[in-house]
This record gives C-alpha cells, sequence and structure tokens, in this order.
C-alpha cells in the first residue's frame, strides 16, 4: 500500500497526486494538517473507490459516521495555501478595525510571511475580559483554569462549526490559534455587512433579489441543518457581502458568526440559554421556553421581511414588549408584502408556535425557491 499513488481533485485545482501515508511532503502536510484540526482523517480516491484512512485503517465510506467536517468543504479551493500554512504560523499586520465590542474585536489585516493577494479578516477575542466578568458573575478573586475552561471550549465550539458549515457560502476560516492573552481566527475578508447594503436601498429589495440572496445562503443553511446545528445569531450584521466586480453588480453573500451556535445531538434535543438580538429572537427563546433548531428560521423571516421593508417586523424595547406586540398584531405586518410566494413564505416562517412553524425541509422545498 506504501507504493500506492493516489489521486485528490480540488475544486479550482487539477489532480494532485499523493503518496499513501503522507510520503511525500505534500502528503505528510496533508497528515499534519488533519492531526492540527482534531480530525485525523484522509478522504482518499483511487480510481476505483473511495474511502477513508482513519487512523492508519481503512474504512468504507459508508461505515464512516457524518462527524467528519468535509474537507472538499472546509478548504473550499484553498487546501495548498491552507496546506502550506501549517509550518508557517501566519503574521499579520492589522490595518483597520473593522468592529469592535468588549470581548472581541475584528480587524483588517495583511499576511506577512506567507504569499497571500487579498487581506484577510481577524476576529480577536480577548480572555481577560472575559475573566474580569467572570469574576463579577462569579464573585470570585480569580478565575481559575478550570473556570476558564467553558470559555476554551465555547471557541473550539466556534471553530468546528465554522468547519462543519463551511461551504461557498460560508466565511471561510483560514487559521486559528490560542494565545496566551487571544483567541485568534483568520478569515476570509468581505466588503460589508447585509445591514449595511440594505440602508443604502430606497425601500428595501425587492422580492426576485431577496431570491438571490436566500438562494445562496440557503447552501450554508443546507449544511447547518445536515449537522443539526442551530446559529442562534441569524441576522443582517452576521451576513456579509463580497462583491465580484468594481460596479458592485454581483456579489456573494455568506454567513458568518458561528459564536453563539450550539450543536444539537439529536433532533428533539432543546437549548434552555439565551442567545442573539432581542428584535430577532424566535418568541419561544424571548418566552424562556425550551427551543430547537427551529429557532433560526423565525430568525431568517424577521430579517427577510427587513430586506424587504427596511423594518423589523414587531418592535419593543423590551422582550416581554416584543411578545406582546407579536400577540397583538399577529401576521397582520404582512400585508405590505406584495409578492404571494414571499408572503407565503413568511406566514410560514413568523408562526408564534414552533410546533406550527415550517420545517427546514419545507423551507427548502417552498414554491417561492422555484
Amino acid at each position: 500500500m506504501d507504493e500506492v499513488i493516489y489521486s485528490f481533485c480540488f475544486k479550482g485545482i487539477k489532480n494532485i497526486s499523493l503518496e499513501a501515508k503522507g510520503k511525500t511532503k505534500l502528503g505528510q502536510l496533508f497528515v499534519n494538517y488533519f492531526h492540527k484540526i482534531q480530525k485525523p482523517n484522509l478522504l482518499i480516491n483511487n480510481i476505483d473507490n473511495t474511502y477513508f484512512i482513519f487512523n492508519g485503517s481503512k474504512i468504507d465510506i459508508y461505515d464512516y459516521n457524518k462527524r467528519i467536517c468535509d474537507f472538499f468543504y472546509l478548504s473550499s479551493g484553498n487546501v495548498i495555501l491552507a496546506l502550506n500554512s501549517y509550518n508557517d504560523k501566519y503574521e499579520f499586520k492589522i490595518i483597520k478595525p473593522i468592529k469592535e465590542n468588549i470581548y472581541t474585536s475584528v480587524y483588517e489585516a495583511k499576511i506577512m510571511n506567507i504569499s497571500f493577494k487579498e487581506n484577510v479578516a481577524v476576529k480577536k477575542i480577548f480572555k481577560d475580559k472575559i475573566k474580569e466578568e467572570m469574576i463579577f458573575d462569579k464573585c470570585k478573586a480569580e478565575i481559575t483554569e478550570e473556570d476558564f475552561r467553558p470559555e476554551i471550549e465555547k471557541f473550539n465550539k466556534e471553530i468546528q462549526n465554522m468547519e462543519k458549515c463551511s461551504c461557498e457560502n460560508s466565511v471561510k476560516i483560514y487559521d486559528y490559534y490560542d494565545t496566551e492573552k487571544e483567541f485568534i481566527i483568520i478569515m476570509e475578508l468581505c466588503d460589508e455587512t447585509l445591514l449595511h447594503a440594505l440602508t443604502r436601498t430606497t425601500n428595501g429589495f425587492s422580492a426576485k433579489e431577496i431570491k438571490g440572496i436566500l438562494l445562496q445562503l440557503n447552501n450554508a443553511f443546507k449544511r447547518m441543518n445536515y449537522y443539526n446545528i442551530s446559529h442562534r445569531d441569524i441576522k443582517l450584521n452576521n451576513i456579509l457581502v463580497k462583491y465580484l466586480n468594481k460596479e458592485k453588480t454581483r456579489c456573494k453573500v455568506l454567513l458568518s458568526d458561528y459564536g453563539v451556535s450550539n450543536h444539537l445531538c439529536s433532533l428533539t434535543q432543546k437549548f434552555t440559554t439565551h442567545a442573539g438580538t432581542q428584535l430577532i429572537m424566535a418568541p419561544e427563546i424571548l418566552n424562556d421556553e425550551k427551543y430547537d433548531n427551529k429557532c433560526d428560521l423565525w430568525s431568517l423571516g424577521v430579517i427577510i421581511y427587513q430586506l424587504y421593508t427596511k423594518t423589523y417586523p414587531y418592535y419593543a424595547p423590551v422582550e416581554k414588549g416584543i411578545l406582546n406586540m407579536i400577540q397583538k398584531k399577529g401576521q397582520t405586518i404582512l400585508n405590505v408584502i406584495k409578492d404571494y410566494n414571499l408572503k407565503d413564505l413568511l406566514s410560514k416562517l413568523l408562526v408564534r408556535d414552533p410546533r406550527y412553524r415550517i420545517s427546514w425541509e419545507e423551507y427548502f422545498e417552498h414554491p417561492f425557491f422555484k
């Protein structure tokens, strides 16, 4: 088996020869990269058969469960760049801040030590700020390593969810590491948020334009649904826009920020913690009820309504006030929607009781997308 040459085919890249067990330099980089992301798995295609190499043993692809993050989606055309960065940690120079708050900051940066044509986004999560909040919450003089372990798990979960949901319409992750003072993620840089794009419109987007946006985002939503991941913070600020020409007539939209997302161990598992933005939160979260990944469908309904009208469907300054508005207005807020299929889709997304809300499978098959 050591002498067999295997062939890999990546999006935009011709077949690359790779000797079994990482015998070549490129092969060793593959092995190192998979160990780095704690997924010692290798998808092999030797013309006649496709299977995984897992911890040195050959396993038929059908016997291997879906825990593996699909490497083709993960790489999304940047596999060589990702692999070559393994031995050289990214060194970057901050150009300007993009978004800043107490706990995290996102910057535009230039990679200095590796040939990289485009600038990147660098997200820093500040450990000291998190520890200060934990000291206040826990009324403790200092935070121990054990106390801080859940925060490390949150960081790892964000990375894992970004990897699992990686696709053409999910923000690409190039590298990540845990330093003494910060968690750092190096990501694809986009031009603006969908919220910024919306503010430049006169009356919002048309139904046709919204359909084009959603058809792109559905690639990321399908990945989320496949892995039973609930994002829990789907909002216009977390949907990024990357323009494909100078005239800004063609663009790609990408889902980002899986920092509050959670993994559902089963389709029936419920969450009990608050996350996301109140005006976009599902009613079951606002009302302190148990909820599942249908909460994202409500939030999706809210942002679709925003894209069409430039307003929130239900607005109030406090949580209970939002619930009262939902109860009071019901679906009369949809009277402003002129497109029949869009209105029908929203009538199935903005349903107060999640038991009667449309499922993800029904959403993907809705006539609006035909």
